[in-house]
This record gives structure tokens, C-alpha cells and sequence, in this order.
């Protein structure tokens, strides 16, 4: 929060302005049914720095060994301490929007090559420098394939994340669109759905894997439904896992949205988030926020700029394809260095821990008397457990114990989901499970 201080003269002259003397008299103006108790329970008056003391007392207190094995978009991943190092430096570490290419260079360098890990990394042609986040890039993909396809249906599986399709329908509530949910079986879209409610007017269909449950789904098997109608495939999910899984790219994809944060970006309690797409090259017309291109200069030496700027954003505004001029450039600049610190090698392999680690827990849970794995064994770092016990009171005496297992009885009666990443340890994995096993 910001400081903004007052000198004597200025106090004296809001307080004659106010026709009193004290500071305590302005407070008695006001009648006691308005007056907050003078026991608030914050003690007394601190200095500045007696409340910093008092802060670092209180940090004392924290409980510092709760395990995370929370999932659903933000995951507990392993960050090289270099990510912290090299995305403070001066030349990269910057708010300032670079539409001044000539002191902008580091910054539109690093966004470039942004660009370029996240084309190889799914397979699409062109990458924009970022988006906010998952969830408001699911708006973004929908609001391209409205202007590509002339069309207003969307169709979308119960299985993406619930949070995204809340800021979908309300990011495009003030549009003419018509949402179809497509049901799960299984655990999976059902693409009996889709080939039975197929029309000449859905603009696209969106499919996430790995899906809220942790399942992978096939994003070839629904491209090649919606063959025969024109319709988009946006394809969304998480882009650490596609150093594994088949790229999106090469499964008929038109669109790809996923989120950074499991790109060498920490949790933040939930946010700010790294919203990243990708696209094929026939609609970087439509692409929102910004492009970084490569050039050259008059005396042929290489430089970046942002390209394609003659863009509805910046003049014709009320043809404007979306109202996007922005991006997350620290949260792309971590991505960018973890990335490169990963390499094509380091990815797969974090992949490799997260599926042996995840199936090891799985496995041993699903042996425990009272739980069952609800799906089956097709994920990657997250499953769902089914349990005859009140999952409520579960994850309660789980997060009493140190372990944060999520409840989903929101989607799934008695059902609560597990996120196993690399960072988890083989005793903190069986002590959850002992932990599991010993409720009552």
C-alpha cells in the first residue's frame, strides 16, 4: 500500500478547514451510532518500525510444512533460482509498454523468443507475447472464432476447468452467443455428444487435456468430427505437458490456450497468471494483443519490433477485435528463461517424475480401504479418488495434519482430487497416504 505523507503546515490546514483544532476532535464530530468500538484488538499505536517487528513475530506463527498437492490450473513446481536472477536484471525487468523499439530492445528480444518456445512447444504457427491468463484467454479464443467463422455457438466440454467457462460466459456476456455444454463419460468428453449436435452454426468447440479431472483426452479424435462443419478446435491445457503428450498442433488444433504459471512461475495465491496462444497462420489477422516481430535496419543489423500494428487496437477501434492491448511481460520473461534452463531434455523429464510420482501415490490410494481411483490411470501428475467418507470433513483433517488435498463435491459426489508434481518427495507421498488410510 502507498505512503503518501503530510506535512504539519498541510495537517493544520485540513484540520482549520475542518473547524477544528485536533486531529481527535475531527473523530468526536462524528455521532457514536457511527463510531467504530475503540477495541478493535490491534493493540496500541505502533511505530513503523515496531510494526515491522510485530510483522516478523507474527510470520513466526505461520504453519510452515502444510504439503501442497492442490491442482486445477496452479501447480506446486520446482523454479530455478536463476529464473529469480535473470528476470531482475534492467535490460528485461520492465513495465514500460515497447512500442519504442529503439529502447525497448531487451524486452522485445525476450518476448520474441517467448514467441518462439511456445510455437515449438505446440506446434501452431504464431504465438501472441501473452495473454493475462488461462481463463480470459478462453474469451480471447472464443472471440477469434466468432470473427473467423461468422458463426455464434460455442460448444464446450464439462470437463475444462469451472473457473475458465465462469470468465468465459461472463467476459462474452455482452455478446449474442450461444453456449452448449458437452457432457463427460468416463471422465472424457463424449463425442457421441458431438457428432449428434453438430450445426452450421457453431463457430468452435473447446476441449481441454489434460481436463479438470487430470485425464488426457484426444484432440485429433475431435478435430476429425468437425471435419465436415468448419468449426474451430481450440485446444486448452497445460503447456508443460506437451514436451510429452502430442503437440496441439499436430492433432488439428486451430487455437491453443493454456497458462504459464507451471512455466517457472510460482503459485502467488492464485495470481496474477501467464495466459498464453498460439495460432495457425491463416488467422494472425484476428490474433489479439501484441505480435513481436524480428527485422533489420537500414544498415542491415537485426532488431524487434511489435508487428502487425496496424491493428484495429490502435485505430479503428470500434472494429477492434478484441479490447486486449496488453501483456503479462514479467510472467513471460520466467517462462522464457525456464524454458530455456529446461531445454527439450529437462521438460520431458519433469514430466517423467510428475506421471511416476502421481501413479505411485495413485496406485497406493487406490488400495486403501474406503478410496478408489474414479477414473482411470490416463494422467499425467493429477487424478480424482472416490471415497466413502465425507470428503468435507477429509480435507479438513488432511489440512489439520499438513496435507492440502482438494474437494471437489462440487462436480463430484464424495470425490476429491490429488496434484503430485515433481517438488513431492516419496515420505511426503506416504504420509499422505498414511494419513488417508488412518481417517475415521
Amino acid at each position: 500500500m502507498t505512503y503518501f505523507p503530510t506535512t504539519d503546515a498541510e495537517e493544520k490546514e485540513l484540520l482549520l478547514a475542518s473547524n477544528v483544532k485536533r486531529f481527535s476532535d475531527l473523530i468526536n464530530i462524528i455521532p457514536k451510532k457511527f463510531r467504530i468500538s475503540n477495541d478493535l484488538g490491534i493493540g496500541k499505536p505502533l511505530s513503523e518500525i515496531e510494526i515491522e517487528y510485530e510483522f516478523q513475530n507474527l510470520c513466526k506463527n505461520n504453519i510452515s510444512n502444510n504439503i501442497c498437492f492442490l491442482g486445477s490450473g496452479v501447480y506446486d513446481h520446482f523454479i530455478p533460482k536463476a529464473v529469480d536472477f535473470i528476470s531482475s536484471r534492467s535490460e528485461y525487468y520492465t513495465a514500460y509498454t515497447p512500442y519504442q523499439s529503439e529502447v525497448s530492445q531487451g524486452t522485445l528480444q525476450y518476448l520474441y523468443e517467448y514467441q518462439t518456445m511456445i510455437c515449438d512447444l505446440t506446434g501452431m504457427d504464431i504465438s501472441n507475447a501473452s495473454l493475462y491468463d488461462a481463463a480470459s484467454a478462453v474469451a480471447e479464443a472464443c472471440m477469434l472464432a466468432f470473427s473467423a467463422t461468422n458463426k455464434s455457438t460455442i460448444l464446450y466440454s464439462s470437463t475444462i476447468n469451472t473457473n475458465y467457462i465462469k470468465v468465459m460466459k461472463t467476459c462474452l456476456s455482452g455478446q449474442n452467443v450461444n453456449f452448449i455444454k458437452i457432457p463427460e463419460k468416463k471422465g472424457i468428453t463424449d463425442t457421441n455428444f458431438i457428432k449428434t449436435n453438430q450445426s452450421d452454426d457453431i463457430a468452435a468447440v473447446i476441449i481441454q487435456s489434460p481436463n479438470s479431472f487430470g485425464i488426457i483426452e484426444n484432440w485429433a479424435v475431435i478435430k476429425n468430427c468437425l471435419q465436415n462443419y468448419n468449426s474451430l478446435l481450440i485446444a486448452l491445457g497445460d503447456p508443460s505437458t506437451l514436451s510429452v503428450l502430442k503437440c496441439p498442433g499436430d492433432s488439428g488444433a486451430d487455437i491453443y490456450i493454456g497458462d504459464g504459471q507451471t512455466l517457472g512461475n510460482p503459485m502467488n495465491y492464485g495470481g496474477p497468471l501467464l495466459g498464453i496462444m498460439a495460432i495457425k497462420d491463416k488467422y494472425k489477422r484476428m490474433m489479439p494483443g501484441r505480435i513481436v516481430g524480428k527485422t533489420v535496419d537500414k544498415n542491415g543489423k537485426e532488431g524487434f519490433v511489435l508487428t502487425l500494428q496496424t491493428r484495429e487496437q490502435h485505430i479503428r477501434r470500434e472494429k477492434a477485435t478484441s479490447n486486449i492491448c496488453t501483456n503479462q511481460g514479467l510472467l513471460a520473461l520466467r517462462a522464457t528463461i525456464y524454458l530455456a534452463l529446461m531445454g527439450k531434455h529437462g521438460l520431458p523429464y519433469i514430466n517423467k517424475l510428475c506421471y511416476q510420482k502421481s501413479h505411485y501415490a495413485a496406485y497406493n490410494i487406490n488400495k486403501l480401504s474406503g478410496y478408489s481411483l474414479k477414473y482411470g490411470a490416463q494422467f499425467l501428475k493429477e487424478f480424482v479418488i472416490e471415497t466413502k467418507y465425507n470428503v468435507e470433513h477429509l480435507t479438513k483433517y488432511c489440512s489439520d495434519k499438513g496435507f492440502l488435498i482438494q474437494n471437489i463435491n462440487n462436480t463430484k459426489i464424495n470425490c476429491f482430487k490429488i496434484s503430485v508434481t515433481e517438488k513431492r518427495t516419496k515420505t511426503e507421498i506416504d504420509n499422505l497416504i498414511q494419513c488417508l488410510k488412518y481417517y475415521r
